[in-house]
């Protein structure tokens, strides 16, 4: 893993300290090996109670600055005719609905189609695009979060860590996972899986 020059978008402390751990530079031009974008931590608010100006603001940092900083980055990528590889960290919440993640839910998903779309487009000139949607965090759960009940409701009776998704990060940024292009990996110890009993991760 040493050698890989990485790019990162919306600083993640904990992620960055554990992929220095694993031997990765981290960057700060654009001719970085790769791009890892990180949404900020998701908050629940209920349709109902989503203002204008937070939908944007949400919306504007899962998805629209991330894509600006991968499309400067892409542009850079192709220009020397390199091989890249754009990891956006989103969240579950854009892959599964939840009560109170419709702004962040949308936003994620929406960023996540265009991972997908660049993994199509720009496959052939050596880019791999994928996301990692992370569950709830240890260190970035929401305030309205039951965290008891989100570890009950996992089946590895955890939450996960930044550790769990530098070394998801660092794998997909690895020559091991080459083949793997435009795909969406759920890192929530199988929490999106076993909900049906309690859909609202907030309540009992």
């Amino acid at each position: 893993m040493t050698g890989v020059r990485v790019l990162i978008h919306n600083s993640d402390e904990g992620v960055e300290r554990a992929l220095r751990e694993r031997g990765l530079e981290l960057v700060g031009d654009l001719d970085a090996d790769a791009l890892v974008t990180f949404g900020p931590p998701p908050q629940l608010r209920s349709l109902a109670d989503i203002p204008p100006d937070v939908w944007r603001a949400r919306f504007n940092a899962w998805t629209q600055e991330p894509f600006w900083r991968f499309q400067a980055w892409l542009r850079e990528l192709l220009r020397r005719d390199g091989l890249g590889r754009w990891v956006a960290v989103t969240s579950t919440l854009g892959v599964t609905p939840l009560p109170g993640g419709g702004a962040d839910g949308t936003a994620a998903m929406a960023l996540q189609t265009l991972v997908r779309v660049a993994a199509i487009e720009y496959g052939d000139r050596g880019l791999r695009a994928n996301v990692i949607a992370p569950g709830w965090r240890v260190d970035q759960s929401p305030a309205a979060l039951d965290r008891d009940l989100a570890v009950s409701d996992t089946p590895t009776r955890r939450l996960s860590t930044a550790d769990d998704v530098a070394a998801a990060v660092a794998w997909l940024l690895s020559g091991d996972a080459d083949q793997l292009n435009g795909e969406i990996i759920r890192l929530d110890g199988g929490y999106t899986i076993t909900r049906g009993s309690r859909s609202d991760p907030t309540k009992r």
